[in-house]
């Protein structure tokens, strides 16, 4: 039976102690490699300055019957990491690892900070567990360690419990008493595998003080307590160390059984699709006290005790027939409920997010639904379904312990007129979902304090993906759960401008653009161009962009422009075989570049400039155009990017300071029609976007080219032009992801459901 290959990263140092034959044979490395092979797998050992990400290939060490042989290996595809990493290069490095989709590293990291730990645990009523304060330190007679190891079924087993006292001297932990802190670390446990998904193993650690008194303390890396079990237990030790071997097999085993293994997450667990629930018949069908086919409030909702899962509303003013019980929604999850009347009206006139009815719900209905009850929410009854809502999502990328109350601060200006929308507002990843539940774990807003804490909830009904660095396979499965409202569901890289280069709505408005596959194509096409730009068909603001123009001082001879953050190189070539040379010293040919022509830009001032110009949706057919502005290259500068230095400005004032021969008005209209064609065009495709920056380039005359389509556009520009209008940019697809789930976005500030937003707010 062929042995499969695991990887295991070490430190430099330890690399050159086993490289170097300078540890003895009981070393910990001769256990993992020992334990390994009682699984059959082929333990190779490297560490991550040998790694390329380019050929994906590393220098390793293997151990065959007392000899080292060192090699250069294809990098396996599971990679278990024992190390801590401090050197912040090293730590770039495994994130980029880790994020490879080729490859699934076992503990990406190994401890959380304490103060985000803390957070995490305070958001968690049923975790009740104290805090070890910094001068307490003087009081602590033992510290107690609690070793977690998450199978892949994410369920956490701890093989050791120990305490160490203040000599360093060692302890087990027997005792009946301690399987009350072992049910407070599993809580914390299976908290962490959703916020955490990356670490597999973990120590948890806490002060046991004088009076008997245990609280957190820090939580420890496997290092920390298999170097302490090394040398004093060595049969659990091996047993700790044989652990992360045991997943490794089971991964592989899986995936040669062609059961896709997604990070953490096995395809078993993903394959939960949503079940509609049908509506029930009922010969107990309530007549609520208008014609219309659905009634729409704001509610804040309050939970009263009871086992049946039930909703009291207050009269409501319509005719409508509903059934009962019926089918309720929160996010993607529905139930069956029944539905209850209460003596007290709700007054339509006053109906806002600042006046909101009060609508009875039961605990049990609570839990099942898991919803937060501290937020203001809309409520849509229809004939046989009720909708609480909207609930949305902001669909962060795959670093998962990059994700705290801080980083999402960013955010918050996108949810400035929350009061207009209500309702949920969800943060997290897709390695932070439980997928048999349908819950997602992650931050959630809160608009009375106006700061995000962690929390869980449904998985939002709405999703505004914010990543593409992300499992193909659960990207799927939320389109499919969401019933397509996941929006900016694909990429829209630089080469995907190419399919539609040949569409007649717009092909006489894109350069004529192809990839960079071989050098002799890109010749032939310079020779007809005089010159080109290149471009890297994945980055954004400027990076990584050439210019090349033909050298007339020479036959055969061209000129290449590096454009460096800084500064700009100047590249003399004297032939074709040069400039091939040249390619491949830069590595163009491996790094997916495209080529286009080079555009002679309208200048002011005889600095370049183009047009930003941002289309979002404001329902599924409706796109509107919502910010323009214009960049103007800096000093001596090419690219106009405002990252690279370039300057905002209106539309209207490079039109007058251009000194063009055409108005204002017209260079505008020609801009509008070219983006909503684009748009309108897109929308003829399979992928559901809401969102566009559009780079459009005015040749000297005014005529549009559309130079790029970005899906992930910066607004720096706009912000530092316009603020009100930046706001309004980004709180534009928040209002689509209301809408797209049938509630309203009001005008007013209190709320009032019956006006709605959408008045001057848009070019036309």
């Amino acid at each position: 039976m062929k042995m499969e290959t695991v990887g295991v990263l070490l430190s430099k140092r330890e690399w050159s102690k086993l490289l170097n034959k300078k540890s003895k044979n009981d070393e910990i490395w001769h256990i993992y490699d020992r334990k390994g092979k009682e699984l059959n797998l082929n333990i190779q050992f490297f560490t991550l300055s040998d790694i390329s990400l380019e050929s994906l290939k590393t220098q390793a060490i293997e151990l065959q019957n007392n000899s080292i042989i060192k090699e250069t290996i294809d990098i396996p595809s599971i990679i278990y990491n024992p190390t801590m990493f401090y050197k912040k290069k090293n730590i770039k490095k495994l994130r980029e690892l880790s994020n490879h989709p080729k490859f699934q590293v076992l503990n990406e990291h190994h401890i959380i900070k304490k103060k985000e730990l803390g957070a995490l645990i305070d958001s968690y009523s049923d975790i009740k567990i104290d805090f070890d304060e910094e001068n307490d330190a003087n009081n602590t007679l033992f510290s107690l360690y609690v070793l977690g190891q998450k199978k892949l079924n994410n369920k956490w087993k701890s093989p050791i419990m120990y305490a160490k006292d203040s000599n360093q001297k060692l302890y087990y932990l027997e005792d009946a008493s301690m399987d009350v802190l072992w049910e407070h670390c599993q809580k914390v446990l299976d908290i962490i595998q959703f916020y955490y998904p990356g670490i597999f193993e973990i120590g948890i650690v806490f002060s046991l003080n004088e009076n008997g008194f245990y609280s957190l303390k820090s939580t420890c890396s496997i290092n920390t307590i298999v170097k302490d079990f090394f040398g004093w237990n060595t049969e659990m030790c091996e047993n700790i160390c044989k652990f992360p071997f045991q997943v490794a097999k089971e991964i592989l085993q899986e995936k040669n059984t062609h059961d896709e293994i997604s990070n953490e997450y096995s395809l078993e667990n993903l394959s939960q699709t949503t079940k509609r629930l049908s509506s029930p018949g009922s010969e107990d069908d309530l007549i609520i006290p208008s014609n219309e086919d659905s009634i729409h409030h704001w509610i804040k909702l309050k939970e009263y005790q009871d086992e049946e899962m039930c909703l009291k509303l207050p009269m409501l003013r319509s005719n409508l027939i509903i059934s009962n019980p019926i089918s309720i929604q929160f996010g993607i999850k529905e139930h069956t409920c029944k539905i209850d009347l209460i003596e007290r009206d709700i007054r339509l006139n006053r109906n806002s997010f600042t006046e909101p009815a009060e609508v009875l719900i039961s605990s049990s209905l609570i839990k099942k639904l898991h919803i937060p009850i501290d937020l203001i929410y809309q409520l849509k009854i229809s004939k046989d379904k009720a909708i609480i809502g909207p609930s949305i999502g902001l669909l962060l990328g795959e670093k998962n312990q990059l994700y705290n109350p801080t980083y999402m601060e960013k955010y918050s200006d996108r949810f400035r007129e929350y009061e207009k929308f209500g309702g949920l507002v969800m943060a997290f990843s897709t390695r932070s979902i439980d997928w048999e539940e349908k819950i997602a774990y992650g931050m959630l807003y809160d608009p009375t304090q106006k700061k995000w804490r962690y929390d869980s909830a449904p998985i939002p009904a709405a999703l505004y993906r914010r990543n593409f660095h992300q499992n193909f396979d659960r990207i799927s499965q939320l389109i499919e759960m969401t019933n397509k409202n996941l929006f900016n569901s694909h990429f829209f890289k630089k080469s995907d401008l190419i399919l539609l280069k040949d569409e007649k709505e717009i092909r006489n408005h894109v350069p004529a653009t192809y990839l960079l596959k071989k050098v002799e194509d890109l010749i032939e096409f310079i020779h007809d161009r005089e010159r080109i730009i290149l471009k890297p068909v994945s980055l954004s603001r400027g990076r990584g962009i050439f210019t090349l123009e033909k050298n007339h001082e020479l036959a055969e001879g061209y000129i290449l422009y590096e454009h460096q953050n800084e500064f700009l190189l100047r590249h003399l070539i004297p032939d074709n075989k040069a400039l091939e040379e040249m390619f491949i010293k830069l590595n163009l040919l491996n790094k997916h570049y495209l080529y286009q022509t080079y555009i002679p830009l309208l200048k002011l001032n005889n600095r370049p400039l183009d047009v930003r110009v941002v289309m979002q949706k404001y329902d599924i057919k409706s796109w509107k155009c919502t910010g323009i502005e214009c960049r103007v290259a800096g000093e001596n500068e090419v690219l106009t990017n405002i990252a690279r230095g370039g300057e905002a400005m209106t539309l209207e004032e490079v039109v007058i300071g251009s000194g063009i021969d055409q108005s204002f008005d017209k260079i505008y209209e020609s801009i509008i029609n070219l983006c909503q064609k684009f748009c309108h065009l897109i929308d003829r495709k399979d992928e559901h976007y809401a969102e566009f920056g559009l780079d459009i380039g005015l040749d000297q005359e005014g005529y549009p080219w559309i130079i790029e389509a970005n899906i992930f556009p910066s607004f720096k520009g706009f912000k530092e032009m316009d603020y009100e209008m930046y706001l309004k940019i980004r709180s534009q697809p928040i209002f689509y992801a209301v809408h797209i789930q049938g509630f309203s976005v009001s005008e007013s500030e209190g709320g009032n459901s019956h006006e709605t937003y959408y008045k001057n707010n848009f070019y036309s």
